[in-house]
């Protein structure tokens, strides 16, 4: 397997991952922003840099096959799944679609990320992901604390409560797009539920963009990227669950090493719930009170854990759980200092 790095050495390498070596290198004018292999045919990748251009690379004969000039610093690049096409965000909030086909760049069309009744000063955009199994939803982050949902190239959702205003944070799809994960600059990393429900389609439908305001974070010093990690929440839950039977007591010692408490960073994720999502159910239909990641048979008032940081909201709902559950989920993340942590969902709810 092969990996793609790129590098304020304005540099992309080409990484062999069973030697760790380096195979080639592709050097470029200015800071290199962002890479991605073309997903049919990894012969190819796309890269965007500050010097305002985007390109697209031939690994085997280690030379540009084609380039285009946006005339702004090109901060996030992404293939579609078929390959056939790419976005390109820019540093002034620009996000363009090109036709890829033939390992051509030809832009095709300027996607608008504001919403009609509110026009803002656009941000730098950071990051694209599509969603999984989806050629037209497609995750955007930017650099004004906001992540948004286009589909079919039309606004249908935003996700705030992060903090991204400098930094080149990117948000990402996790348990196949059942949550959102982002870093964030107040050294948090904080977790949505993507809730397609058929009050949110309804409503992007009308032309109404739903506004995720609820999320669950936890601590993690200098962090600037998080990922889930493939495959974790789902056999760790069962696998939790199992374990109930034998310890009362459910200490939820993880699979995977944690930091002492001493370090100041906790596995323990933490329910933060909007005022405005308490006052004004309209955005998510009640969906908050259910979003919680804890599995309903260990939501007990006994075996609740005392090291958890999570507060359950009072009410219709409040002690059901969700039929999804981010339960023993496992996150990476990486800080500006250089560590890398892995943190595994095992807190447990506290009723305030």
């Amino acid at each position: 397997q092969y990996l793609l790095s790129s590098s304020m050495d304005k540099t992309v390498k080409l990484w062999d991952m069973s030697s760790v070596s380096c195979l080639k290198t592709f050097s470029h004018c200015d800071y290199v922003t962002c890479i991605q292999f073309n997903p049919v045919d990894d012969r190819y990748f796309i890269s965007g840099s500050l010097d305002e251009k985007v390109r697209i690379w031939s690994i085997p004969k280690r030379e540009i096959v084609d380039w285009h000039d946006l005339h702004e610093m090109v901060t996030a690049a992404c293939y579609t799944p078929d390959g056939q096409s790419a976005l390109v965000g820019s540093h002034k909030g620009s996000c363009h679609l090109y036709d890829t086909s033939d390992n051509k760049l030809i832009q095709k069309k300027q996607i608008d990320l504001q919403t009609k009744k509110k026009k803002s000063r656009q941000k730098k955009i950071t990051g694209f992901q599509f969603l999984p199994g989806s050629s037209s939803k497609v995750l955007i982050t930017s650099a004004d604390s906001r992540i948004r949902v286009i589909d079919d190239f039309e606004l249908v959702h935003k996700f705030k409560g992060f903090r991204n205003t400098n930094s080149q944070i990117s948000a990402c799809y996790a348990a196949r797009g059942r949550y959102v994960i982002s870093a964030s600059e107040n050294s948090h990393v904080y977790v949505w539920r993507n809730d397609d429900s058929p009050e949110q389609r309804s409503s992007s439908s009308k032309g109404v963009v739903s506004v995720a305001n609820s999320y669950e974070y936890f601590y993690c010093r200098d962090v600037t990227v998080a990922a889930a990690l493939p495959s974790t929440a789902g056999s760790a839950a069962t696998s939790r669950t199992n374990s109930r039977r034998k310890h009362q007591e459910l200490d939820c010692v993880s699979e995977y090493p944690l930091p002492h408490a001493g370090d100041g960073d906790s596995s323990d994720f933490q329910r933060q719930q909007s005022r405005n999502d308490l006052s004004n159910g309209s955005n998510h239909s009640g969906g908050d009170r259910a979003s919680a990641t804890w599995p309903e048979e260990l939501m007990t008032p006994t075996k609740q854990s005392p090291r958890s940081s999570t507060s359950l909201p009072d009410g219709d709902g409040a002690g059901q759980a969700p039929s999804r559950s981010a339960w023993g989920m496992a996150i990476a993340t990486a800080g500006s200092g250089g560590q890398i942590r892995i943190l595994q969902n095992f807190g447990f709810p506290v009723r305030v």
